[in-house]
């Protein structure tokens, strides 16, 4: 196998500045890849597509040493398979790395243990494709000017702008009837609180070109997706590919929004918890019974339909929403999902699976390549 290590697993992350080495995000996570991969033989290296020296097939990389209990920075052979977790703050963010991620997805000697997933537009119309998957999806429209935000409002009274390729509940905003006018209750993409009244269609006009500005946005009909009592929620399923290439559903969490805010989003203040009792302080029996039927029907054609139509993955955080007569609704498809929440809810068995399944399924992609 030509090009870097046989057993070595890289990486790609967007540097951040941190007021210590190393210069990235989600360390805890990478090191428990770390410590799950030694059994299996399998290195992990982290670096930034920025770094890359393509003439020699070299860069500096960082690996956790539990040894010294610390991250070292060595220069390294470019890896022959590689795990995107790259997080991007904006579109100039996005398209500064783009050309550099682009490198190793057109590299013919280095594999992808998964393509990541385009914005929540490409993904809505991929998804709409699938006649079983449709009946979950909002509507769902791109912005192209504050006329089609006055357009939904006619056809849905109130609705919701999120960024087509934003995530954590930022920069999303609804916009709800409120007497002769309209109100604004979301975040910022800085996620500050955002509460505003817009008295007139001017003024209407003047906030959303103001608010969305030069970012893509989508806009979907608001759902009621709180709790009796005003809580927000949502549930988070991960599912990923074990070793042998099959699609398994890791876990499930309900991360709870704060009483009469717009998003759940644990990066808002809100919590994670169990879904069953969760789920049974609000529904029926014959209600839950129907909600889980739901959820294991988006699990088992989600990953499926997707990957038919867009190239390999490895894994993806299905966000669902659920109103409260019990209807399921699919708010959005995420192929870099975290695992925070499993650490919330003290589901210790299922945070580890879903660290372990990412290098078995890495080490039956390695031993193909070795032809082991």
């Amino acid at each position: 196998m030509s090009g870097g290590l046989p057993h070595t697993l890289g990486i790609i992350v967007c540097k951040v500045r941190q007021k210590a080495p190393p210069p990235f995000q989600e360390t805890g996570y990478f090191k428990q890849l770390t410590l799950a991969g030694k059994p299996f033989g399998i290195r992990i290296i982290v670096f930034s597509p920025m770094d890359v020296d393509w003439s020699r097939r070299r860069t500096p990389a960082w690996q956790y040493s539990m040894k010294a209990k610390r991250w070292i920075c060595s220069q390294e052979p470019l890896p022959s398979l590689i795990y995107d977790r790259c997080y991007y703050l904006d579109s100039t963010h996005y398209m500064k790395y783009k050309p550099f991620v682009s490198r190793f997805a057109q590299d013919p000697s280095i594999q992808l243990l998964g393509r990541p997933l385009g914005g929540k537009m490409q993904t809505h119309q991929m998804l709409y494709k699938h006649y079983e998957i449709r009946p979950y999806l909002p509507d769902t429209i791109k912005y192209t000017s504050p006329a089609d935000v006055i357009t939904a409002l006619k056809q849905h009274s109130a609705v919701v702008i999120k960024p087509n390729g934003g995530s954590h509940g930022k920069g999303v905003a609804a916009i709800l009837p409120q007497d002769e006018g309209w109100v604004v209750k979301g975040r910022s993409r800085q996620n500050g609180t955002v509460a505003a009244p817009l008295r007139s269609h001017s003024q209407l006009v003047h906030w959303v070109k103001g608010f969305v500005g030069t970012t893509r946005y989508i806009i979907q009909p608001y759902l009621e997706l709180t709790t009796a009592d005003g809580y927000p929620f949502d549930l988070r399923i991960l599912v990923q590919k074990d070793g042998q290439g099959n699609w398994v559903t890791t876990g499930a969490a309900v991360r709870a929004g704060k009483q009469h805010s717009l998003t759940s989003n644990l990066h808002g203040g809100g919590q994670a918890k169990r879904p069953g009792p969760f789920l049974s302080r609000y529904y029926s029996r014959e209600q839950i019974q129907s909600i889980m039927h739901d959820l294991r029907q988006l699990a088992a054609h989600v990953p499926r339909h997707i990957e038919s139509m867009h190239g390999r993955l490895l894994e993806l955080g299905l966000d669902v929403g659920i109103d409260r007569k019990g209807r399921v609704w699919l708010l959005e498809v995420n192929s870099k999902p975290g695992r925070t929440v499993f650490l919330f809810t003290k589901e210790n068995e299922t945070r580890q699976r879903s660290i372990q399944l990412p290098i078995q399924y890495a080490r039956s992609l390695l031993k193909r390549q070795t032809g082991g």
